[in-house]
């Protein structure tokens, strides 16, 4: 049995902060791996059935596929933490980041109509942006049109505010649109030492087939 969400508390309490998505993404991938031997994993894995995608980590055993997405969106620090020295990115653009985050649950959607043997997805958040799991203070804004925040329900259309500017939606156009249902809920990941920002949490997100 898969237990994703014992892998990324099992990490938690070996790696509280990450250089990077690509990072994290590693680590993450190892930990699977510790705790699933028999299981094959494989990183940046390209589809068949969908040659112009990477999945950020493929996890197949006994010839089901678990497709994991990971998003990690960071505030600018840096910070020492067992004698090594991180300086993490400001991410900002915390609307967009939000679109990507759902649009990782749309594209494990897609996947589980495509991908053959297909068991279950799950889309993996990250972060130390409070932005992201805290409730937006108004709706009607451009920010609120994609719910990511703790105790959100994400599902159905979601387009872009009307008053969006062209280029903030540059690339990322087309609406958000899930066929599912999903509960969003942040938990604690880790506590980092320093001033300011240093609180990660995480969401996990399971998506079963749409078929």
């Amino acid at each position: 049995m898969i237990d994703i969400k014992h892998s990324i508390q099992s990490l938690g309490n070996k790696r509280k902060i990450f250089h990077s998505e690509a990072d994290f993404q590693f680590s993450l991938a190892w930990e699977i791996q510790r705790l699933h031997p028999s299981a094959n994993i494989r990183l940046e894995y390209c589809p068949v059935c969908a040659p112009r995608r990477h999945i950020d980590i493929l996890l197949e055993l006994n010839k089901r596929k678990y497709p994991i997405e990971l998003k990690y969106k960071t505030l600018k620090t840096t910070v020492t933490d067992c004698d090594e020295l991180f300086n993490l990115k400001n991410h900002g653009a915390q609307t967009i980041g939000k679109y990507d985050l759902l649009a990782d649950i749309e594209r494990i959607e897609s996947l589980s109509e495509s991908l053959p043997g297909f068991e279950e997805g799950y889309a993996v958040w990250l972060t130390n942006d409070p932005i992201y799991w805290q409730s937006p203070s108004r709706e009607n804004t451009i920010a609120g049109v994609f719910p990511v925040h703790n105790g959100a329900v994400a599902h159905r259309e979601m387009p872009w505010a009307p008053q969006t500017a062209m280029g903030t939606k540059k690339g990322r156009d087309k609406s958000i649109v899930l066929k599912g249902r999903y509960a969003i809920q942040w938990e604690d990941f880790s506590e980092v030492h320093m001033e300011r920002n240093g609180s990660f949490k995480y969401a996990l997100i399971k998506v079963q087939s749409t078929l």
